[in-house]
């Protein structure tokens, strides 16, 4: 992981992010890169401030990660962009992209939850030569837990010009077309102790592989439920294996102070490139894999009392043979 400051020396050809949120709790900020190669990079903070300054090759997109959410930012050469505001609420400024992003995401927030997929369709076909398109995509239709891949795929065949050959919209592509294996014979991840876990070690046991990260609120809430479901299995051939996409090592380690031998807390700070969640083509969280003992798929994103009445009765069931 590369931890890059402003320099002084910046010139012509250089990117620049200006940022004064209310509310940072941290002195670090992860800057996520998908292309042209996966990266990661620390921005250190000041207090509420931060700045982070770097040469793009080209058009570039990259994600800032914050503790209860994150923000995506288009960046290309020579442009300076702000982030003001709060850090439950950050409001970014600057090139064309980010202004037309923010100003689409505080029209969706009056927008009754209900309405806001069609509402965004609308305005990723009204725009269709816009590369927040790219964002708008891959959050409300690629990563919704109710996928439709053919209204995905309708979304991509709508855009022209520039924006269809973007390495970004590849990877849309990509998502679309995977097709997640029927079972998970491999898992190579570390625990709390850096010390890589060994999936043969689970043995007679049925396995509730549990996706999820700090900066992902959803996914901690559902952590929190996940502790009334192992009470309620604590005699059961049961265990939860839950697997972050975290980046900050810190940030996991705090979060995930739930380890247990009946719930196994692993993170190998890949994020979304985790081998895992690329095989199993998650696209959101949360999202969990109920497996059995043989690590074959039973069921995807089984929660609460239908989890824990279908664990007793399988459980149930390998009793009576």
């Amino acid at each position: 992981m590369a931890i890059l400051l402003c320099g002084c020396n910046e010139n012509k050809q250089d990117f620049t992010l200006k940022g004064k949120l209310q509310g940072l709790d941290s002195d670090t900020i992860i800057a996520c890169f998908q292309h042209p190669d996966y990266k990661l990079d620390t921005i250190v903070a000041i207090g509420e401030e931060f700045k982070y300054t770097f040469t793009p090759d080209t058009f570039t997109i990259f994600t800032l990660l914050f503790k209860q959410n994150e923000l995506p930012v288009f960046a290309n050469k020579g442009q300076q962009v702000e982030i003001k505001g709060t850090i439950e609420d950050p409001i970014i400024k600057g090139n064309d992209e980010n202004k037309q992003l923010a100003q689409v995401m505080e029209y969706l927030k009056n927008i009754p939850q209900h309405d806001v997929k069609h509402k965004v369709d609308s305005i990723i076909q009204t725009n269709s030569q816009s590369y927040i398109n790219l964002y708008l995509i891959d959050k409300y239709f690629v990563k919704d837990s109710q996928t439709d891949n053919e209204i995905i795929k309708k979304l991509i065949e709508s855009q022209i010009g520039f924006i269809k050959d973007t390495p970004y919209m590849s990877d849309l592509k990509n998502k679309l077309i995977a097709d997640p294996k029927q079972g998970i014979y491999s898992l190579n991840n570390k625990d709390r102790k850096g010390k890589t876990f060994k999936w043969s070690s689970l043995k007679k046991k049925y396995i509730l592989l549990d996706f999820w990260a700090s900066w992902n609120p959803e996914s901690v809430a559902e952590q929190d439920s996940l502790e009334r479901v192992i009470k309620a299995l604590s005699k059961e051939n049961f265990v939860v294996v839950s697997i972050s996409l975290d980046y900050d090592k810190q940030a996991w380690m705090k979060a995930s102070d739930r380890d247990t031998t009946q719930w196994i807390q692993l993170c190998d700070f890949k994020g979304w490139k985790n081998t895992t969640v690329e095989e199993q083509n998650i696209q959101s969280l949360p999202s969990n894999i109920l497996l059995n003992p043989n690590k074959q798929i039973i069921e995807r994103n089984i929660r609460g009392q239908k989890l824990i009445d279908k664990i007793k009765q399988l459980t149930k069931d390998d009793k009576r043979k």
